[in-house]
């Protein structure tokens, strides 16, 4: 199955969560960036900042698993 999109994430995101819902995309290590040593995944997503008790965030290398990720918990 193909992934998603960022723009279809940001999308799906809206859907399940409504104005909350966010996406964060952090690239692999093979670019340059402060992602950090122990960073894992690439995709997050979730229903707001997820500092409040009912918040719902998934991580994944995919946006799926992700999203996956969150159905879970």
């Amino acid at each position: 199955m193909k992934d998603m999109t960022e723009k279809e994430a940001r999308a799906e995101a809206l859907r399940r969560w409504g104005p909350s819902g966010m996406v964060t995309f952090r690239p692999s290590r093979t670019i340059k960036s402060n992602r950090g040593r122990l960073a894992r995944y690439c995709c997050i997503v979730g229903n707001g900042d997820g500092r409040s008790l009912d918040s719902v965030q998934g991580q994944g290398h995919t946006w799926r698993e992700a999203f996956d990720d969150a159905q879970a918990r």
